[in-house]
């Protein structure tokens, strides 16, 4: 195994990603993320918005994505040389 996924938030505040956890398997990745999608569009309907009378839209119906994967590769341990001599 080469690679490893993030889960990855967009920030509210000033969209500034933020890395939840990571995962080896990229279907349990994504599945992580779309769950965590619809936790937060359930949690904007229960919240109140005077300042707009439409509805969020699913997540199904758009392709922004709060929760994101990003794909990064393993690297290997690579062993350093000690030096003999004190510092």
């Amino acid at each position: 195994m080469t690679e490893i996924y993030l889960l990855i938030a967009n920030g509210s505040e000033q969209g500034e990603p933020y890395v939840l956890g990571w995962f080896d398997d990229r279907n349990k990745a994504r599945e992580v993320a779309e769950q965590k999608e619809w936790e937060a569009y359930r949690a904007r309907l229960k919240a109140e918005h005077p300042w707009s009378s439409y509805k969020p839209l699913a997540p199904d119906k758009t392709e922004y994505r709060r929760y994101w994967i990003k794909t990064i590769s393993k690297f290997e341990y690579v062993s350093v040389p000690r030096s003999l001599a004190l510092h």
